[in-house]
């Protein structure tokens, strides 16, 4: 009698020690998981907010106009397809599939058209970027860049400029566009003569 309650004691403590391991395990893998699933969202949360906070933050627009006089008082307008600004620089307005138009006094119209570009509606400044094209009379110029500086009221045109009009075609790196005198100052960045051909 006395070794079967010895007997049962030993198998007691063995099956108490069993179970008290087994919830221990049970415990210690539900906290774990359970803390594990909150730290996955806690960051999923935060990636989030980091998202709608970009997103919140940028304002964008389909078929915007903008108009503008620039430093000649001659009007300016810029139709986009697509425009967007941030909130902490309002003032640039970043666009795509641009159609630009200078209006001179004198009546004749100055045509750029991009694929990208930007616009500072503080300075009335523009870039013009990818498959720039300008139209103005008969001439016609095609460059990757081009740049409205309207403070000093011209238009920097570079990088793989080509020039075409009834006084000849040309070739060159950059070219300045003086849009009070409608004069061209053109040039080369290795100093090379620039290729300009002279219709007769």
């Amino acid at each position: 009698m006395a070794l079967n309650k010895k007997k049962l004691s030993k198998k007691t403590l063995l099956q108490i020690i069993l179970v008290t391991l087994a919830i221990i395990i049970i415990f210690f893998t539900y906290f774990y998981k359970d803390r594990d699933t909150q730290l996955v969202k806690k960051l999923d949360k935060n990636i989030i907010k980091k998202e709608s906070g970009v997103q919140d933050n940028l304002s964008t627009f389909e078929n915007i106009t903008y108009e503008g006089l620039d430093a000649n008082q001659n009007k300016f307008v810029i139709d986009a397809d697509y425009a967007e600004f941030t909130g902490d620089k309002p003032n640039i307005i970043h666009m795509k599939i641009i159609l630009c138009r200078f209006f001179f006094k004198d009546g004749t119209i100055l045509k750029i058209t991009s694929d990208k570009g930007v616009y500072n509606n503080i300075t009335n400044d523009i870039e013009f970027e990818e498959e720039v094209k300008m139209y103005y009379l008969e001439n016609r110029l095609f460059s990757d860049k081009a740049s409205f500086v309207n403070s000093e009221n011209y238009l920097l045109v570079e990088n793989n400029v080509i020039g075409e009009g009834p006084e000849g075609n040309l070739v060159a790196d950059r070219v300045n566009v003086d849009l009070i005198e409608k004069k061209m100052k053109v040039s080369m960045y290795n100093q090379d003569k620039v290729n300009i051909k002279v219709n007769y």
